[in-house]
């Protein structure tokens, strides 16, 4: 995700990195481009997102990554 947002950044878009707390305690991610806002659970992330963005994509990933693409769709 850190090469999507770099490359969108660097193509004029706004970037936004929605992290949940305990990812960001810890040096858990990567650096985020521009603005990062931590939220409490990843629900909220979601939601946050959600509210945020214009479109959505999904790069390979687990389960939750299809949690979150179906929430996305319904």
């Amino acid at each position: 995700m850190g090469s999507v947002s770099i490359a969108a950044f660097l193509g004029g878009s706004q970037v936004l990195g929605v992290v949940p707390k305990a990812l960001a305690e810890g040096d858990k991610i990567g650096k985020t481009v521009r603005e990062e806002l931590h939220v409490s659970t990843m629900s909220e992330r979601l939601s946050v997102m959600f509210n945020h963005a214009d479109t959505f994509i999904a790069l390979p990933g687990g389960l939750g990554t299809l949690e979150e693409i179906f929430h996305i769709f319904s």
